[in-house]
């Protein structure tokens, strides 16, 4: 695996873990009858929820920070 894919790789579980995280927040809130709290994660985190569905168009970018000092 090339070092851009392990990097690719990273970023891919950083964000299955912040879903998971933000995941486990909503369903909190909802148990504590905090609604419009779990409402404002669940809106914050639309976007990441919906990237594994076929019609979206929504991207994660991401860039290092090396990359932009060459430039």
């Amino acid at each position: 695996m090339t070092k851009l894919q392990q990097e690719q790789e990273s970023v891919s579980s950083q964000v299955d873990v912040i879903m998971k995280n933000r995941q486990r927040r909503f369903k909190f809130l909802m148990n504590k009858d905090r609604t419009l709290d779990a409402i404002a994660v669940g809106e914050e985190f639309m976007e990441w929820m919906m990237l594994d569905q076929e019609d979206c168009t929504e991207e994660i970018l991401y860039f290092r920070i090396e990359d932009l000092q060459q430039v």
